[in-house]
């Protein structure tokens, strides 16, 4: 992995065997996996990173993700990730990636919104203390709006219900952001997958999950390619939501 101290702060992967589907197409949960790393090694290297924010007691979630792509990669390529601090709405600090190809191209694009907490309250903490330190950049937003809520059809089905185990589980001792992409993805068919790709996502991640907790995954559609998924856990508690947009 090549990485850049500038800003836009960019990483090289190499898209291995287990990070593709069975059409040799890059997941959507592993361009995931690629965006969560560099933004936290870009956050390390601006000296608001874990190891800089547990002294303080802080920490960062992830709130909102919309992503969308243009061209899936296949096993074997390059794919880049450019990724850079965007500014404050609110409570929210907002990064934006850049998803691009060995020569450049840009195949994706995303904007992120995360929650600074507070580890002994769990309350928001307002970023902007730690964000205007950073340097700033005229860097073109790679998605202008900030991700908004997420509407809910009329009817939605249950369609499955996962129970939470190890694999499932990350440092922190709940579920990794990527999973929930992973529970969104799983909720689809494979003819879907073999006759289409995802174009867009959203997800809002609304509440934690632990080890051992049960979620109930629904799905409704709004009109022709376009999805809601949700996770709801035993207290009925909404655990995520998800908005997916479909194209041929």
């Amino acid at each position: 992995m090549e990485t850049n101290a500038l800003l836009p702060w960019q990483e090289s992967n190499k898209i291995h065997t287990y990070e593709v589907d069975f059409n040799n197409l890059v997941k959507l949960s592993s361009v995931f996996n690629y965006m969560q790393e560099a933004a936290s090694n870009n956050a390390n290297q601006l000296k608001f990173g874990y190891d800089d924010l547990i002294k303080e007691e802080l920490f960062w979630v992830l709130s909102r993700a919309k992503i969308e792509i243009f061209n899936y990669l296949n096993v074997g390529n390059e794919i880049i990730i450019e990724t850079w601090p965007k500014g404050i709405d609110k409570l929210f600090a907002l990064r934006d990636f850049k998803i691009l190809n060995s020569n450049d191209k840009i195949v994706g694009k995303a904007t992120t919104a995360w929650l600074l907490l507070d580890s002994k309250t769990m309350r928001p903490v307002k970023p902007d203390l730690l964000l205007n330190k950073v340097p700033q950049h005229k860097i073109e937003p790679a998605i202008e709006e900030v991700p908004g809520k997420i509407a809910e059809p009329e009817t939605k089905e249950l369609i499955t219900q996962k129970t939470i185990s190890y694999t499932d589980i990350d440092v922190n001792q709940h579920v990794n952001n990527v999973k929930y992409v992973e529970f969104v993805l799983d909720s689809f068919t494979h003819y879907q997958y073999k006759e289409m790709k995802i174009s867009a996502m959203q997800i809002n991640f609304l509440s934690e999950s632990k080890y051992g907790d049960r979620i109930r995954i629904y799905k409704g559609s709004f009109r022709k390619s376009e999805y809601y998924v949700e996770g709801i856990n035993e207290s009925n508690t909404k655990i995520f939501q998800a908005f997916v947009v479909w194209k041929e």
